[in-house]
């Protein structure tokens, strides 16, 4: 608890004077938007539901939640703070103004004020940010020149090649998972969703930000996809283990394949588009069939989950908090192989080294991956301040692009990779030349006015 000394001395010096702090509607908010999709009544992570009172007041496995007046002692400050907290899990920090209301709500006694809303809250685009946001997902077109990036609720388009001000799009979502867009650069998607709640995907114009189609699907967020070849569909992960196919066209079904035993966060198709290659929590990669609907072959189970995944040529890849990238060939892998059992628990009968593909050695998680849309290049993103390029057909490294603002959350090229645009936690967009290695832009896609303190 040492290493919390300094974060709850401030906390503490300025929580006497703090204003009252209440339940239903300060806490709740903070909870569901960041901790209700491994903690509900659906899923009860570690034993733990924060959904309903009597659940959070007993709290989970490993014994209370909070002491009532003692933040210091609550396992819950202990887990949102620190230099690397512990929760959110695979998510930014939260920010200080939110450890500070928990930590004031626990010091204030914890009060239960009233059971938690289950409405869903009206969502606020600032201005001005008081902090930069963490970029969760970028894309660039296929000629290069233009580029999108998530920004919490709202997507900034700006142009490469210029200093013109990034247009800002905004969404009803209060989080953004992934934006892309289309093979042809005419259509913008945006996938996300508020936890709990809904998930969505909004299909914009790019040239004017008008939106041409809204998609609603489930009751949580969605995580990252891919458009099929042709751009008429996006493949988007869900938090039930559900892969969604959903068309542009409002009047086409939604399709979906029951794949993983927890959250998807991460689909893209292959070339041809015949195929999905899936990772997921619960430490999986799998390819499954378009046109059947239906699960192909479980690749592999790592020991951590499955961050990105990706497709090229000749194999699925995929990466993750194992620090392992790993191709696998799609010959290998799908032809002539017998399985055993079905659904999340098939198998492969045959030897895994068969068709695995290893790449060299990652230092760091893997965060990110993306394929130029010719495929013949890969760029793996991981917590280390640098992005590695690889060529597809041999898996050697092309280029490693230094010094980037670490870590990096998204990255995307272009048709013919020779530009790469990332998003980092820090809230930075940066657009480079892999040809050269060289910076060609870097900024913040939103307005951003920090707060100025003043010391007496």
């Amino acid at each position: 608890m040492r290493r919390f000394a300094i974060i709850l001395g401030i906390l503490w010096a300025v929580h006497a004077s703090a204003a009252e702090v209440s339940f239903q509607h300060d806490v709740w908010p903070v909870f569901k938007r960041h901790c209700i999709g491994c903690h509900s009544e659906l899923k009860k992570k570690g034993g733990l539901r924060l959904d309903d009172v009597a659940a959070l007041l007993k709290g989970g496995k490993t014994g209370p939640l909070f002491v009532a007046g003692k933040p210091a002692d609550s396992l819950l400050i202990d887990e949102i703070t620190g230099d690397e907290p512990d929760m959110p899990q695979d998510e930014a920090p939260l920010s200080r103004a939110k450890v500070k209301l928990l930590t004031d709500w626990i010091a204030q006694g914890a009060k239960i004020d009233g059971p938690p809303k289950s409405e869903v809250p009206s969502v606020v685009i600032p201005e001005f940010y008081t902090n930069a946001p963490a970029i969760s997902s970028v894309t660039i077109s296929p000629d290069g020149k233009l580029a999108a990036a998530a920004c919490r609720s709202e997507v900034a388009i700006f142009n490469v090649e210029d200093d013109a001000v990034p247009r800002r799009l905004a969404t009803d979502f209060d989080l953004i998972n992934h934006v892309e867009l289309s093979p042809d650069g005419q259509r913008l998607a945006v996938a996300g969703g508020s936890p709990q709640q809904f998930g969505g995907i909004i299909f914009f114009h790019p040239a004017d930000g008008t939106r041409e189609s809204v998609r609603r699907i489930g009751t949580d967020t969605l995580f990252k996809g891919n458009f099929a070849p042709d751009g008429q569909t996006i493949a988007v992960g869900g938090p039930t283990g559900a892969i969604y196919l959903v068309p542009v066209d409002e009047k086409a079904p939604v399709k979906s394949i029951e794949l993983h035993s927890d959250w998807v966060t991460a689909v893209a198709y292959t070339g041809d588009g015949k195929e999905l290659v899936s990772g997921s929590r619960d430490k999986t990669t799998k390819i499954s069939s378009v046109e059947g609907m239906n699960l192909l072959r479980s690749v592999d189970e790592s020991t951590e989950m499955i961050n990105a995944v990706a497709a090229d040529p000749l194999t699925a890849i995929s990466g993750g908090n194992a620090k392992a990238l790993i191709g696998y060939d799609f010959k290998q892998a799908l032809v002539g192989v017998e399985v055993t059992g079905s659904g999340n628990g098939a198998q492969p009968v045959n030897n895994r080294a068969q068709y695995v593909r290893a790449f060299e050695a990652q230092t760091e998680a893997v965060m990110a991956l993306a394929t130029s849309g010719d495929r013949q290049l890969l760029a793996v993103a991981t917590r280390a301040p640098e992005v590695r390029i690889y060529l597809t057909e041999n898996r050697q490294r092309k280029i490693t692009l230094a010094n980037v603002p670490a870590p990096v959350l998204s990255v995307a090229l272009n048709q013919d990779g020779s530009r790469l645009v990332l998003g980092s936690k820090s809230g930075v967009v940066q657009v480079w030349d892999t040809r050269t290695g060289k910076l060609i832009k870097s900024l913040t896609p939103v307005p951003v006015q920090r707060a100025v303190v003043v010391v007496k």
